[in-house]
C-alpha cells in the first residue's frame, strides 16, 4: 500500500503543479491574444481544450488501475494512508532533492 500512497502525492503533486501552469498560460494567454474563452469553460470542453494545447492527456491503464484501487478504499482507509503520508519524516525534503536536481 505505501506504493499506492505514494503514486496519490505524486498525482496530488502533479495536480497542483498542472493548476499552476493553467493558471499562467490562461493569464499570459488572455493578454497576449485573447485566444482564452472569457467564460469558463464546461468541462468537457475544458478538457478536450487542455488535450489540444498538450497539457494533459488520457490516464495511463496503470493510472486507471491505482485510482481504481484508492476508490474502492473506506473513508476510514483513506484517511489512515493520508495521514500516515503526512507523517513521513523525509531526509533530505521532497523539495530539496527536486532543487538538487535541477541544478
Amino acid at each position: 500500500m505505501a506504493t499506492l500512497e505514494q503514486e496519490v502525492m505524486d498525482l496530488k503533486t502533479r495536480l497542483a503543479r498542472l493548476e499552476a501552469v493553467m493558471h499562467r498560460l490562461v493569464s499570459d494567454a488572455s493578454q497576449a491574444e485573447g485566444s482564452v474563452p472569457a467564460a469558463p469553460l464546461e468541462q468537457s470542453r475544458l478538457l478536450a481544450w487542455l488535450k489540444a494545447h498538450g497539457l494533459v492527456r488520457d490516464p495511463t491503464t496503470e493510472e486507471c488501475r491505482v485510482a481504481a484501487e484508492w476508490d474502492v478504499l473506506s473513508d476510514e482507509d483513506k484517511q489512515a494512508h493520508i495521514d500516515s503520508m503526512q507523517r513521513l519524516d523525509l531526509d533530505p525534503l521532497l523539495s530539496q532533492i527536486i532543487i538538487e536536481q535541477r541544478r
